[in-house]
């Protein structure tokens, strides 16, 4: 397979450019890999904070108190249970302290979009990313708005696997089907053997696929298609496949690769991996990819020898920052991410009518010289 199918689809996926898109002056480095410095205006009037973060790994979080204008050190156990932080990142991904996220009460919305980032179809405009100046974008920090009437949002678990790319429903009857156009590459729990799938059938009641298996330290699928259905259980909203032994599982245990959440009554009808959300295997899933293409793929791995193995993704938490993007990427087949500057207001305690607020934007991703490290910009907002 050549790497046009590939690239189609790597706007969703997580960056792996090592050169830089946007450096902003004036930020120096400290001991703990995190810059620290303060815009002003006309006037000389300090209005909004930066911060660079360290943010590279591909498994910590680097958390950030946004009233003290500082990183916070904190243990991802630790993390669990503080509201002393308001934000954390790690690579493209921010989250915010409530929902789902921690034990905060903190939620997010999406103040301003700046004009002309994006087409009438919402297709990134790659001139005006690639020419966008970061100090005139810097001007909607300053904006005043109407927080009361912005939509603000809590952090929610969402699947890897969306639910529009996987399954039809249909509105006179009320009942869903497979849809079959699609297909995903799928990391098992045990973090080192792949499998490629695509769904044949799904209803309320059970599921089918197929899939082909690449071995533990192999590159190449092997061994043939195998085809699982499974059905689940009276008074149950959930079923779990373990595709190395081509059966439905416990979702208790570890040995499963894909859960079946089916829940009309909730309206929650998903696919999780094993990893990020439910179970605490190393499950991380790379699509949707049109089936036709996917058929194509001979490694789960690499594709023209160049491994693909970082696309992959764990479920995760979803924030006003992954609802509304505050990136683009793979512009003009540059490997890069640009920023759009859109401005978010995060409330850091939502049950609290005079707790604090502030905007805040994302003006690069390689404010330290390489990938991985964002800058945030913020000002207090509250009202």
């Amino acid at each position: 397979m050549n790497m046009s199918g590939l690239i189609s689809f790597k706007r969703f996926l997580l960056p792996l450019a090592t050169g830089s898109a946007l450096l902003l002056s004036g930020c120096g480095g400290d001991d703990d890999g995190h810059d620290k410095n303060s815009a002003s205006d006309d006037a000389g009037n300090k209005d909004f904070t930066k911060l660079a973060i360290n943010a590279a790994s591909y498994t910590d979080w680097q958390y950030v108190n946004l009233s003290r204008g500082e990183k916070v050190i904190l243990t991802a156990e630790e993390a669990k249970t503080s509201t002393d932080w308001h934000l954390a990142l790690r690579r493209t991904e921010i989250k915010i302290n409530g929902g789902v996220s921690g034990a905060g009460k903190g939620k997010g919305a999406l103040a301003a979009t700046p004009d002309g980032f994006y087409d009438a179809e919402g297709n990134a405009v790659v001139s005006v990313f690639t020419n966008a100046d970061a100090d005139i974008q810097a001007q909607a920090l300053r904006a005043e708005y109407d927080l009361s009437g912005l939509t603000f949002k809590a952090d929610s678990y969402v699947p890897v696997i969306q639910g529009a790319d996987w399954y039809i429903y249909n509105g006179a009857t009320h009942q869903i089907s497979a849809n079959t156009a699609n297909g995903w590459l799928i990391r098992h729990a045990d973090g080192a053997t792949y499998s490629k799938f695509v769904l044949d059938a799904v209803s309320y009641g059970a599921i089918t696929l197929t899939y082909e298996t690449q071995a533990a330290d192999t590159t190449q699928f092997a061994g043939g298609e195998k085809q699982l259905t499974a059905t689940v259980a009276d008074g149950s909203t959930e079923l779990c496949l373990d595709f190395d032994n081509q059966t439905a599982a416990d979702c208790a245990g570890s040995d499963w690769e894909l859960r079946y959440e089916v829940n009309p009554a909730a309206r929650a009808i998903n696919l999780w991996s094993n990893g990020g959300v439910y179970g605490d295997g190393q499950g991380a899933v790379f699509g949707a990819i049109p089936a036709t293409e996917l058929a194509e793929y001979t490694s789960a791995t690499l594709v023209n020898n160049t491994s693909i193995a970082a696309h992959y993704r764990a479920d995760s938490a979803s924030s006003i920052f992954s609802d509304s993007s505050w990136y683009a990427y793979n512009l003009n087949g540059a490997h890069k991410l640009w920023p759009n500057f859109r401005t978010y207001i995060i409330d850091t305690d939502s049950s609290a009518e005079s707790s604090e607020k502030f905007a805040v934007q994302i003006s690069s991703y390689y404010s330290l010289g390489s990938s991985g490290s964002p800058e945030i910009r913020f000002r207090n907002v509250t009202q």
